[in-house]
């Protein structure tokens, strides 16, 4: 909580006594409400810290029955009669995966289909066995780590991507991801183009539309003395790979079997022509309280 006591004293002494009484009485009242700011942001951090406490043990459960780590226990299936046909007997000791359970859930997320998954995409996205989101707001860090099994593509068990965020305004500044190492001739994220002139070929990778795209390594700190242009594009690619990875940690990660069953209604803050398009009409600054409104507006769920 941040009280200006010094400089709100200074201004008071220009006006006449009448003016004084009543603005000396008005800065007390916003001394007080800037306490109860500042006891509500308590009260909303320790909310939030609470409720990481409590979803981590259903994060941990989901990822287990998904990967087919463990079976699935009677107390989790007490209304499964409801679900069966007739001639269906139900049988917990099922170890095996969810088949392309990750791919589905992905494909059916409008904004990425639309805006980031590419053609090619497809038969590495049923490569993935787990998706896992992180974050450290004491660090300003934010991330996802997708596991793979063995594919064509790619040597890699394990690609992560993390984000280190501006303390202020939590705009992306760095980002750091696992390097690619593409077999030979199964780089979907490039294009190699030739082009011909009269002394020489000339080759040149053109990147690709694909969600593979979004692991990076970028830091506004090497953009310093790029052309403007330049910035903006290296911007552009900052910005388009957090929105992707805000949307799957934010939307996609906590709300999976929705995606997977194709029954989410996906917000509108993601959706859209272009995910990187900073400048809408109706953009807002929440404050955490509506923030939290909001967010539970968009966990509502009955069962």
């Amino acid at each position: 909580m941040e009280f200006n006591y010094d400089q709100i004293k200074e201004k008071l002494k220009g006006y006449d006594l009448q003016t004084k009484i009543q603005l000396i009485a008005l800065a007390q009242c916003l001394y007080d409400r800037k306490n109860l700011d500042h006891q509500q942001d308590q009260e909303l951090d320790q909310m939030e810290a609470d409720y990481k406490k409590r979803v981590e043990p259903l994060i941990e459960a989901s990822n287990q029955i998904i990967s087919g780590q463990r079976v699935v226990k009677e107390e989790e299936v007490e209304d499964l009669k409801e679900y069966l046909n007739a001639q269906e007997q139900p049988i917990l000791d099922n170890k095996e995966p969810i088949e392309n359970y990750w791919s589905k859930v992905l494909l059916n997320s409008k904004t990425l289909k639309n805006e980031v998954i590419g053609d090619k995409d497809e038969p590495l996205l049923k490569a993935i066995t787990n998706i896992k989101g992180f974050e450290n707001k004491e660090q300003h860090k934010l991330g996802l780590v997708f596991q793979f099994k063995a594919n064509d593509y790619f040597p890699e068990e394990e690609l992560k991507v993390e984000f280190l965020l501006d303390d202020k305004q939590g705009e992306p500044l760095k980002v750091e991801s696992t390097k690619i190492n593409w077999k030979e001739g199964k780089n979907i994220s490039v294009k190699i183009v030739k082009k011909k002139n009269k002394q020489k070929k000339k080759v040149k990778e053109v990147e690709q539309k694909t969600i593979f795209q979004l692991f990076k390594n970028l830091d506004v700190k090497d953009w310093e003395k790029l052309e403007e242009d330049k910035k903006e594009e290296q911007q552009q690619k900052m910005d388009m790979c957090y929105d992707i990875c805000r949307l799957i940690y934010d939307e996609i990660l906590p709300y999976s079997l929705e995606y997977y069953l194709d029954v989410h209604v996906e917000d509108e803050d993601y959706e859209g022509d272009d995910m990187d398009d900073d400048e809408s009409d109706d953009d807002e600054e929440l404050t955490k309280e509506e923030a939290i409104k909001r967010m539970k507006e968009r966990r509502g769920f009955k069962k």
